[in-house]
């Protein structure tokens, strides 16, 4: 068999050429697109990846973000609801501060209208008993009130228990025997002479007789009084009107109308 070698030689180059010219113009392109592909899909997939990764960044600052407005909504509204409730609480203790004022001015004004009015009414019961006396012991004794008030009061001097005659015998003294005579009448010059008489036999430690000065006060009602520094020797109708005092304060009390920071009874509010 005769092998030739310039055929097989040119059948070679041929196909070299060939292989060259497709890996040039036929393979090379198709590679080269196929890496370009194969390219681009990787920086889609990266890109992907990126665009997932920072979509979740972003939910969780969405997620964190809303916590967060909730907790600031919830400290709001629990910070509203604080102040509501210390506003609510300052107004209760406004209302009831108010309404304890009210109470104490209504007691107070209550207090010195029923003062008053125990005074007057004092005042005028003590009045219409002197005039009342008087017209009696007038009309059946033929007397005068005043006198039997003098009386009454020089009698209680000459009776004075030993302690409170060595107390007005010290307040004389240390007055230097000076002393004031007040009465709810007129006192004449003879029954202050006679009272000096009988301060000098109640009272034997004194080293000379007093001196008594007089004065009226109509307040006294129909009462005579003797004053020598702190101490006092009187006579009058208030001991007489202290228990109807006391009786008129008991129906006071028993009528007083209710408090008006007290719960009426029966009421709905």
């Amino acid at each position: 068999m005769i092998i030739d070698w310039y055929t097989i030689i040119f059948q070679i180059i041929n196909f070299l050429v060939i292989v060259f010219l497709l890996r040039r113009f036929l393979y090379g392109p198709i590679i080269k697109a196929m890496d370009d592909r194969e390219q681009k899909i990787v920086e889609r997939e990266e890109t992907a990846v990126s665009s997932k990764e920072k979509a979740e960044q972003e939910a969780e600052e969405y997620r964190r973000k809303s916590d967060e407005l909730e907790e600031q909504q919830e400290e709001i509204l629990d910070k509203a609801a604080q102040e509501a409730e210390e506003e609510k609480k300052e107004l209760l203790d406004k209302a009831r501060s108010e309404v304890e004022e009210t109470r104490k001015r209504w007691v107070e004004a209550l207090e010195r209208e029923k003062e008053s009015f125990v005074a007057e009414l004092r005042r005028r019961i003590g009045a219409q008993a002197c005039s009342i006396a008087r017209r009696c012991l007038e009309d059946l004794a033929d007397a005068r009130l005043e006198e039997l008030i003098w009386k009454l009061f020089l009698q209680k001097l000459a009776k004075l228990p030993a302690g409170e005659a060595e107390e007005l015998q010290k307040a004389l003294q240390a007055e230097d025997g000076k002393a004031e005579l007040v009465s709810a009448f007129k006192t004449p010059d003879g029954q202050i002479e006679e009272l000096k008489k009988s301060l000098t036999e109640a009272l034997p430690g004194l080293e000379e007789e007093p001196a008594v000065k007089a004065k009226t006060d109509q307040s006294l009602v129909c009462g005579i009084e003797l004053q020598a520094g702190g101490y006092r020797v009187a006579w009058n109708i208030d001991s007489y009107l202290e228990d109807l005092e006391d009786e008129l304060l008991r129906d006071l009390e028993q009528a007083k109308p209710a408090d008006p920071g007290e719960e009426v009874p029966g009421s709905d509010e």
